[in-house]
């Protein structure tokens, strides 16, 4: 463990180097997805480290981060654990470091508690059980936990929330509520929506021309 460093003390040799630099999403609105990966769901995230505000060629990281955390470090914390880690890697190739360990300090603590007993809920796959994306069905936790997140940063009320899901709780949203909430959000989020209210003060969602 000796040998790694953490992400935070990654960043700071970025800051040095690089005063004005900065670390985003690669696509800020989407800043990550969730995808199946061998029969487990995975929050990937993409990150870009610019060198300068106007960077023309940010160097590019992928992290992908289970999207239920087995250990103490990733419960509850997993797309802030995606996040971090790929902010790390990004680092790491901008500035081409002279180093062996591509990992941070950050990444090798989220795995060393991990358990190798398969879930119990988890069947494993087989030739005739190829892997189905979840598209129906309760939303997953990944989804619930990035919908409070923008709630948080759109700074949305409970009335709000209530009124974009219709007055479904947020733990009882399917997968295509889900989608459609995050959607509303991120647009809301990144200025490219407008809230507008029917005439009992019903709040929606009115994506502004071009947003998808």
């Amino acid at each position: 463990m000796d040998s790694y460093v953490d992400v935070a003390e990654r960043i700071r040799k970025f800051k040095e180097q690089y005063p004005t630099g900065c670390l985003r999403p690669y696509n800020p609105e989407i800043p990550f997805v969730l995808m199946e990966i061998g029969g487990r769901e995975f929050i990937v995230y993409t990150a870009a480290c610019f060198r300068t505000p106007d960077d023309p060629m940010p160097a590019v990281a992928v992290a992908a981060e289970p999207s239920i955390g087995k250990t103490n470090f990733t419960k509850d914390s997993e797309v802030m654990n995606a996040e971090t880690s790929a902010w790390g890697r990004a680092i790491v190739a901008c500035l081409a470091a002279d180093t062996q360990k591509i990992a941070s300090l950050d990444e090798v603590r989220n795995r060393q508690q991990e358990s190798t007993k398969p879930a119990s809920n988890v069947l494993p796959l087989t030739k005739t059980q190829p892997a189905q994306r979840n598209t129906t069905g309760v939303a997953s936790v990944a989804q619930i936990k990035y919908v409070k997140a923008l709630k948080e940063q759109v700074q949305a009320d409970d009335k709000l929330m209530t009124d974009l899901t219709n007055g479904t709780a947020l733990d009882k949203l399917d997968v295509q509520q889900a989608k459609q909430l995050i959607n509303d959000l991120l647009a809301l989020k990144n200025d490219k929506a407008l809230l507008v209210y029917d005439e009992q003060g019903k709040a929606k969602v009115q994506h502004t021309e071009g947003d998808k």
